[in-house]
């Protein structure tokens, strides 16, 4: 479920791009490709861990955080996986 959003948006985007280069051309087609992504990119900052009851609401005390992230395998398989998906599209 998590990594079928990928390929649905890229699916809607393929009739979408023509439509929109066609009715604002190449640089207001860009503007709104931008937008969506901006959009997507404010959506994926609230996917944060909910802080736990009793716990401090801050960060994290700890700054190996990116380094724990990089040796958790769930997260390397999906990275993974998205890499070879836009490795596909070309």
């Amino acid at each position: 479920l998590a990594v079928s959003g990928a390929s649905v948006s890229g699916l809607a985007l393929g009739p979408l791009v023509p439509l929109l280069l066609d009715t604002y051309g190449w640089r207001g087609a860009l503007l709104l490709l931008a937008a969506v992504s901006f959009n997507l990119v404010a959506a994926g900052a609230l996917l944060r861990p909910l802080p736990l009851p009793g716990g401090s609401p801050g960060p994290p005390r700890e700054r190996a955080g990116l380094l724990r992230l990089l040796r958790h395998g769930p997260f390397l398989r999906y990275a993974l996986a998205f890499v070879l998906v836009d490795a596909g599209y070309y």
